[in-house]
C-alpha cells in the first residue's frame, strides 16, 4: 500500500529544501551588516595639521 519514493526523489527533495533555506537566509540582509560595511574613517585634515605645525 505505501510505496516508497525512490531515492533520486528523495536526494532531490533534501537538496531543494536545502537551497529553499540558504536562499531565503542569505537573501535577507541585515541592516546591522551594512552599517558594519560603512566605516567612518576620521578626517586625514586633523593629522595633516598636526604634521605640518611640527
Amino acid at each position: 500500500m505505501n510505496e516508497q519514493l525512490p531515492d533520486k526523489t528523495v536526494l532531490l527533495i533534501i537538496l531543494a529544501t536545502l537551497l529553499l533555506v540558504f536562499f531565503l537566509a542569505f537573501s535577507f540582509k541585515s541592516k546591522k551588516i551594512e552599517q558594519e560595511r560603512d566605516i567612518q574613517w576620521m578626517d586625514s585634515s586633523l593629522n595633516s595639521e598636526f604634521v605640518s605645525q611640527v
